[in-house]
């Protein structure tokens, strides 16, 4: 073999080989943003690493009366660095096919079934808590933890606890799963503490994009546990603002207006205070109860006074928030509260009951007890126990069982209106 024809071989060799490139920027603390290229299959990725546990982070979905409008219009309207585009939808009202949840409460038409699987989120003192929902457990709004301040649909799940599945629907016209096609997904890792955006290009020279298994594999190895696919095709658009807009190459050529997005704000952590009073029985007529120990989620104690029994506990950022109020000879209370953004002040306001002598002695222990997400088996068993403990970093428990003596003073009212979805609703099973 002459000089010439072995180089060629080893050429081809050498090429057929070639590992993909990635190149690593951090546009804002704890985001890191990876562009991945296989050239020698013409596939080009980005991957969004965001770590949950910064307090500066916000995550967010579209509000219904904010459909139709491209990722980076919801990001300007959401005050938001990053965008994508969200759950497959009917483009006749903009109609997502799955569950969606935004600040402003669930959509009216959108609703969660057996093919979708579920994207919840809320922010608590650990950070931002989410949780991959399998399509088999159904949820309905009244069914998510208080705590959760958005959701999202999406199909089909392309991880399953760390296991791509073994077969995708390839007749499924609106996934085309088998097909190389543009594609968005997230995925969580398993402690749930980092979210992984992944955006394909696709239909397009040097972007033919993925298979569901291809990007399945791809999101294993960056260490997914459960991940689940968003609309593709032309809806499929990252954008980070830091980073020029538009980072992806949408197949259109140009963005594309979808349903719903999410988003994720980079910034300051804003931040409001807690007040409250405790009370004997009524938080408006019950007698001062001082000598309360009243700690908050992030470690603070307060003991309340004999007169004017209040607790106050300042910067508090824009979270679901818990206190646990404690008295020899009265029953302990755990009550929690979304933390208002459109007012200074939160109120927390709690009735104490001598032992044993509450409305709810006795009652609906079972129901309202968080438990630990690892404590049930994989799969929808431990999926649904974990939606119904409300895992993570506040917990998930009733916040408002408490709220006996007739609701917020009057004074205070409005500080409640954004709160009124959340404090509707009692977990159902």
């Amino acid at each position: 073999m002459s000089r010439l024809a072995v180089a060629l071989v080893c050429a081809a060799a050498g090429s057929a080989v070639a590992a993909p490139t990635e190149t690593t920027t951090t546009p804002y603390p704890g985001v890191t943003h990876v562009r991945w290229t296989d050239a020698a299959a013409q596939q080009r990725a980005h991957f969004v690493v965001v770590d949950l546990s910064f307090g500066s982070l916000t995550v967010r979905a579209t509000d219904e009366a904010d459909r139709g409008k491209t990722a980076s219009q919801i990001a300007a309207l959401h005050g938001a660095q990053i965008a994508i585009n969200a759950d497959l939808f009917t483009p006749a009202g903009y109609r997502p096919d799955g569950l969606a949840v935004g600040v402003a409460g669930p959509w009216t038409v959108a609703h969660d079934d057996d093919r979708e699987a579920v994207f919840r989120f809320g922010k608590t003192v650990a950070g931002t808590d989410a949780l991959i929902v399998v399509p088999e457990s159904v949820v309905a709004p009244g069914d998510l933890p208080e705590f959760v301040t958005g959701a999202i649909g999406g199909r089909p799940m392309l991880v399953r606890a760390g296991q791509v599945p073994p077969s995708f629907d390839c007749a499924d016209a609106d996934t085309i799963a088998c097909q190389r096609a543009p594609r968005t997904a997230l995925a969580l890792t398993a402690d749930r503490r980092t979210l992984i955006i992944a955006v394909v290009d696709g239909w397009q020279a040097g972007a033919l994009g993925m298979t569901a298994a291809e990007l399945a594999a791809l999101l294993v190895a960056r260490g997914a546990r459960d991940a689940v696919l968003l609309d593709g095709g032309s809806a499929s658009t990252l954008f980070i603002a830091g980073e020029g807009g538009v980072v992806n190459a949408p197949s259109d050529g140009a963005e594309r207006t979808v349903a719903n997005h999410l988003t994720i704000r980079s910034g300051p952590t804003v931040t409001r205070t807690m007040y409250g009073v405790v009370r004997e029985g009524n938080i408006l007529t019950g007698p001062d109860l001082g000598g309360v120990r009243v700690v908050f989620d992030d470690t603070r104690v307060v003991t309340t006074a004999a007169v004017d029994s209040s607790f106050t506990f300042d910067n508090v950022p824009i979270r679901w928030a818990c206190v646990d109020a404690t008295k020899t000879g009265y029953d302990p209370v755990h009550q929690c509260r979304q933390m208002d953004p459109d007012n200074p002040i939160t109120y927390n306001s709690i009735a104490m009951y001598r032992s044993g002598t509450g409305p709810d002695a006795g009652v609906d222990a079972a129901v309202d007890a968080p438990g630990p997400i690892d404590a049930a088996p994989d799969g929808p068993a431990r999926d649904a126990a974990a939606l119904d403990a409300g895992t993570g970093g506040g917990g998930g428990d009733g916040c408002c069982r408490t709220d006996r003596g007739g609701g917020p003073p009057v004074a205070t009212t409005a500080a409640f209106v954004v709160l009124a979805w959340h404090r509707s609703r009692r977990r159902t099973r």
